[in-house]
């Protein structure tokens, strides 16, 4: 799974590297929501996220100066939108629609290759919400020197992008909503399995991206085909020392 992530926090520069508008009322919308949970009360925010408890820290995070992001924060996704591609800010963890969020406990923010028909967090959204997250490095916490460590994966002078799958959430009365998303992964290549890790995200052509984001032009044999002709970049890594 991809712990944590490391983004372009500038959104002008996604939006200029991949040809996309913005959809600027979201982003001003999740600043509101930041305003708002900073007014109301934790019992106010789980009764209208439909919480299990009350929430221990800010609900609608962004990346700070490190541009990192983790599950539950939130960053840029690239859709497809009216005929064109659109950057949404989106949660990094899928919030499906549903009664109440899934516990912190299911990994909802990574959907294996071999399971996007299978389990159905990720076949209620496969062929129907697909997205592109771009990226520049990820981080996992793996075994080491009998310890557990924390290192990042970047390929040496490559960009990264990954293919993702998307929700759309909104409260009852409709006053609270956001969407979310879940990077797709597969099998490690062996430099990083090599480093004790087994997942990585997957890399699709850059050809390929308007094609995987236009799904209702999409069958399942040509999702695939994109999903598995994949030009796999070689990775570096790096130990970060706490």
């Amino acid at each position: 799974m991809c712990f944590s992530v490391k983004i372009d926090k500038n959104i002008k520069n996604i939006a200029k590297r991949f040809k996309s508008n913005i959809a600027i009322e979201e982003f001003h919308y999740l600043k509101s929501l930041q305003f708002m949970e900073k007014e109301v009360s934790k019992d106010y925010l789980k009764s209208q996220l439909k919480l299990a408890r009350k929430p221990r820290s800010d609900i609608f995070k962004t990346p700070q100066e490190d541009e990192r992001i983790y599950p539950n924060f939130f960053a840029p996704v690239i859709t497809w939108n009216q005929g064109q591609r659109v950057i949404y800010p989106m949660r990094y963890r899928v919030r499906k629609n549903a009664e109440q969020e899934i516990p912190s406990k299911y990994n909802v923010f990574n959907a294996r290759l071999d399971s996007l028909e299978t389990r159905k967090t990720w076949s209620n959204l496969f062929l129907r919400n697909h997205g592109l997250f771009p990226f520049k490095q990820f981080y996992e916490y793996v075994e080491a020197e009998g310890t557990t460590q924390l290192i990042s994966f970047y390929p040496k002078e490559k960009e990264l992008w990954a293919p993702c799958l998307w929700d759309y959430w909104e409260s009852e009365d409709k006053k609270i909503h956001f969407y979310s998303f879940a990077l797709i992964t597969e099998n490690a290549p062996a430099e990083i399995e090599k480093m004790g890790h087994d997942r990585c995200p997957i890399f699709i052509e850059e050809a390929a991206i308007d094609e995987w984001l236009q799904v209702e032009h999409m069958n399942r044999d040509q999702a695939y085909k994109i999903l598995n002709k994949i030009k796999r970049p070689y990775y570096e890594y790096s130990w970060i020392r706490n």
